[in-house]
């Protein structure tokens, strides 16, 4: 009686326990044999790899495990497992590794029967070349397979040799054009390997050849068109192409020349009208960039309300350059129509009329703009000494539409991923599985990535479906006690370190740029080494406390460096301490003036960006302060800098 006593009493204590938590242990156990079991999957006739996968019945990453066990020794005899397996995860990470594998061993037995019966396009272009070689063989499939060719020929770079034959069966078959080996040299010279081009070149007809060393003259050096002479005017259109991409280089090293030679070439050649606009815009961005004398020549020739908004911005910073406000007045009134109501254009069209003496109109666009969540909306706040309006509007979903997403299977692979910190895995899962979403599944799917602490993916997702006033979830409070930590240890405003973690990596812990920055900050290697007086290994920057104390101690430097201004040290973050002194004006200039005429459009917007994300970290953090008072009000000048 005693044992039943006790065996029931046990049974009550576990009946109370939430089933949630026993769940959740059970995963964790799942986790660690899944990891065991890893090693084993290259083994899958072993006892022991038999025994996990019944271990892990049932657990979302399975799927995986067997992945590796069909792939550890391709073989012909696999074959009704590999199909069951690409039918059971077609379209699915799981599928593309399996079937290009699976389709490269066929491809090297040469089993074209059965490699076009698995083919489906990767974006491989071993394979492509190899589908339609195995198409051409077949007289039923021959024209399908001709029509596959032109995608495969128009790349600026030699193709896999697999393509050799194709393209041998296709030109033997005149399907080879003059003009698609012309287009193939050409982005080839423009952006591609231009050592292709000597060999397209020789496809050319003869009297077509000489185009193949205009274009590979003009590739390796611009300064070449000006020599008009060897321009015979034989081709004329395709030798206006040269002289516009020529020129359009040229322009970057040699104004002069590029002007001089630009108003030669005009006679020599009938350019048409959406050629000289092409120039034009090219110039215009170009000289605007260097401030040169000629530059408002060429930007009121390419601003003329074709809707081109790079050359309406670049028009506009110039004139604002040289504080020409009825010039910025214009220059705004002649915006492009999708841009009349832009927030910058409405801003400077205000700065306009509060410099040329017209209150009434400057206080009507700041009172407009000053109810937007907005860089321009918080200046314009700033400048009616308003509080900042968040307008945080958080998105509804219902319990049973989260539900039906994270049951899905790859929602649940992705968030395995993501709790053993595989984040390329879990990203392949996710943005495979967002594809296939609805508008409104998608950002179910980006409440809970917020809700797993997924940040940047919920962030990503809440930007792409256009739902912009979630703020909580859009500008969250991650890694908070490490940044609020080491903001404090080194004298920084803690919400500008969220700022530019915010900016940098959107808290992607595992950020990794293409010039090396690593980690939520976004810290370069040689930065920290820097910092701390040692040798710091890569990998200790995706360590997100680590990382985050090299960013604040970074921040900390650039603040000392430039007389504790946060502008020009978020400058001095993204684009480097020395660039930004070269851009300061001997004169103050006003901030906002200063921050629109940085040369760099990337660190302009992320100035923008950073100085914005800080005054909505502020009020997250619970600080009502107005940053965009002292903003609006703020000069720049050379004088900010310690020597």
């Amino acid at each position: 009686m005693v044992v039943v006593s006790t065996m029931r009493k046990l049974a009550a204590m576990l009946a109370l326990i939430p089933l949630s938590l026993l769940a959740n242990d059970k995963l964790e156990q799942q986790r660690a044999q899944f990891i065991d079991a890893e090693k084993w999957s290259y083994y899958p006739d072993s006892q022991a790899f038999q025994d996990a996968v019944k271990q892990l019945d049932g657990y979302p990453l399975l799927p995986y495990l067997q992945q590796t066990a069909l792939l550890s020794g391709l073989n012909l005899s696999r074959e009704q497992q590999i199909a069951s397996f690409l039918t059971d995860y077609a379209d699915t990470p799981l599928d593309r590794e399996v079937r290009e594998k699976w389709l490269h061993y066929l491809a090297k037995r040469n089993d074209q029967k059965r490699f076009l019966k698995y083919y489906r396009d990767t974006g491989d272009s071993t394979l492509r070349c190899t589908n339609a070689a195995y198409r051409l063989n077949q007289p039923a499939q021959r024209q399908q397979a001709y029509a596959l060719v032109p995608e495969l020929w128009l790349v600026g770079k030699s193709q896999d040799k697999a393509c050799d034959k194709v393209f041998k069966q296709w030109t033997e078959a005149g399907y080879r054009s003059a003009p698609l080996v012309l287009e193939r040299l050409v982005l080839a010279a423009d952006g591609g390997d231009h050592t292709l081009v000597p060999y397209l070149k020789s496809l050319l007809p003869a009297s077509q050849q000489y185009l193949g060393d205009l274009w590979l003259n003009a590739r390796r050096n611009p300064a070449s068109v000006s020599r008009l002479n060897k321009f015979p005017n034989k081709n004329p259109a395709q030798e206006r192409q040269v002289v516009i991409y020529a020129l359009k280089r040229l322009i970057w090293r040699d104004q002069a020349l590029a002007i001089k030679t630009w108003q030669r070439a005009a006679e020599k050649f009938q350019f048409d009208p959406v050629e000289e606009q092409s120039v034009a815009a090219g110039f215009a961005i170009a000289l605007a960039v260097e401030d040169h004398p000629q530059a408002e020549f060429w930007l009121e020739r390419a601003n003329r309300g074709d809707g081109n908004e790079d050359i309406f911005r670049w028009h506009l910073t110039h004139v604002l350059r040289h504080q020409d406000w009825q010039h910025v007045a214009d220059v705004v009134n002649s915006a492009p129509t999708a841009l009349e109501e832009d927030y910058s254009s409405r801003y400077w069209l205000a700065r306009s009329y509060e410099h040329l003496n017209d209150p009434i109109n400057a206080k009507r666009q700041y009172d407009t703009l000053s109810t937007v969540r907005h860089y321009y909306g918080f200046l314009a706040a700033g400048k009616l000494a308003k509080s900042p309006n968040l307008a945080d509007t958080p998105l509804q979903i219902s319990d049973v539409e989260l539900q039906q997403v994270e049951n899905l299977p790859a929602a649940k692979r992705a968030r395995e991923f993501l709790a053993l910190k595989r984040y390329t895995s879990a990203r392949r899962e996710w943005f495979q599985l967002q594809r296939h979403l609805t508008h409104q599944q998608g950002l179910a799917a980006a409440v809970l990535a917020d809700r797993w602490g997924w940040h940047d993916q919920a962030i990503f997702a809440f930007s792409r479906l256009g739902y912009l006033d979630d703020v909580k979830r859009r500008f969250p409070l991650a890694f908070d006690q490490p940044l609020i930590q080491s903001a404090s240890k080194h004298h920084v405003d803690p919400a500008w370190a969220f700022a530019i973690a915010r900016r940098e990596s959107s808290f992607m812990v595992d950020a990794n740029s293409g010039v090396g920055a690593k980690g939520l900050m976004q810290i370069m290697p040689r930065t920290a080494r820097d910092l701390a007086k040692k040798k710091i290994s890569n990998q200790v920057l995706f360590d997100p406390e680590k990382n985050v104390e090299y960013g604040t101690q970074y921040l900390r430097y650039l603040m000392d460096k430039m007389q504790d201004n946060p502008v020009l040290a978020t400058a001095a973050y993204n684009a480097g301490m020395s660039r930004v002194k070269r851009w300061l004006p001997k004169d103050g200039v006003p901030m906002d003036v200063w921050v629109e005429t940085i040369p760099y459009k990337e660190t302009r917007n992320y100035v923008k960006a950073v100085m914005a994300y800080k005054q909505i970290y502020k009020q997250r953090l619970g600080q009502e302060q107005n940053l965009f008072e002292d903003l609006a009000n703020m000069k720049i000048s050379a004088s900010m800098t310690a020597q």
